[in-house]
């Protein structure tokens, strides 16, 4: 039976199934019941104990995401497609002009289920993966600049510097920065974000965020225009698995989008291996 996901325990068996789905993008309760509060025109919808769904709005005007994922032990029963057409019914609801999901390149039956239902490839997120040995060095000075934690006086600085780099992302759609409380509340919490700094003027900003036991990901990595291509970047990535192998993490991993040749390039040089794409997928309503 398909219902609503409100009291504290449906959204545990949401978070159970998504979570099982995709172990490296872990979510718990509590961040869904900030993201409701904050959208109430988000729909989380459970399946038993073997589907969950979401609609939710996305980082680009006039998008919503729609999400369904069902356990592999209980698919091709129709779960999925009773899934699908709830969430989809709500999604018109809200009158947007685009529909979108993301199907791991790796699950073949997932992309064709996605296109059986009209969804079509507009993009790729690339992910990488680093695992550490625990000796990573820190890296070396840049003259001129310096690499500190971020503290609460310095919000306001990193977050203009991170509107900056969000409006030259090479997307294949156009896309919005985050809210500045958005921005709190997802990336910032931590456990660690740098700053890079000339002078008093920030130059550069990179978060790390949790994704469960003994792994991080790596939020956006922001440099400002003027100082973009003099390594500002690659110092504070270092800086950043330096920090992570000292402080007991086994694994880093990032995404990037695939016309952003620059950062992945970064990556590869700092010896993240390439894993299968995301695949962005979108239809009409």
């Amino acid at each position: 039976m398909i219902r609503c996901a409100e009291t504290d325990s449906d959204l545990a068996v949401w978070c159970e199934v998504w979570n099982a789905i995709t172990p490296r993008e872990p979510i718990t309760v509590e961040q869904l019941k900030r993201r409701l509060a904050r959208q109430p025109e988000r729909l989380y919808l459970i399946v038993d104990d073997v589907g969950a769904g979401l609609v939710a709005p996305s980082d680009s005007p006039g998008r919503l995401y729609l999400g369904a994922r069902v356990l592999p032990e209980a698919r091709k029963r129709g779960v999925g497609a009773a899934l699908f057409e709830r969430l989809l019914e709500h999604a018109r609801g809200l009158d947007p002009e685009w529909l979108s999901t993301q199907v791991s390149g790796a699950d073949a039956d997932s992309i064709a289920w996605a296109e059986h239902r009209g969804f079509a490839e507009y993009g790729r997120q690339v992910e990488l993966v680093l695992t550490l040995g625990g000796d990573e060095r820190w890296p070396a000075p840049l003259d001129g600049i310096q690499v500190v934690e971020l503290t609460e006086e310095l919000y306001d600085a990193a977050y203009e510097l991170t509107r900056e780099a969000w409006a030259d992302l090479p997307t294949e759609v156009p896309v919005e920065a985050p809210s500045y409380d958005v921005w709190l509340e997802e990336e910032v919490p931590g456990p660690v974000a740098f700053l890079a700094l000339e002078g008093d003027v920030v130059v550069g900003f990179a978060a790390l965020m949790e994704r469960g036991p003994g792994r991080l990901e790596h939020g956006l990595t922001a440099t400002r225009r003027s100082h973009r291509r003099k390594g500002i970047a690659t110092l504070l990535k270092r800086t950043e698995i330096a920090w992570a192998a000292a402080n007991g993490y086994r694994e880093l991993m990032t995404f990037t989008q695939d016309r952003n040749e620059g950062m992945q390039a970064i990556n590869l040089a700092l010896g993240y291996e390439p894993q299968p794409a995301w695949i962005s997928m979108r239809r009409r309503p």
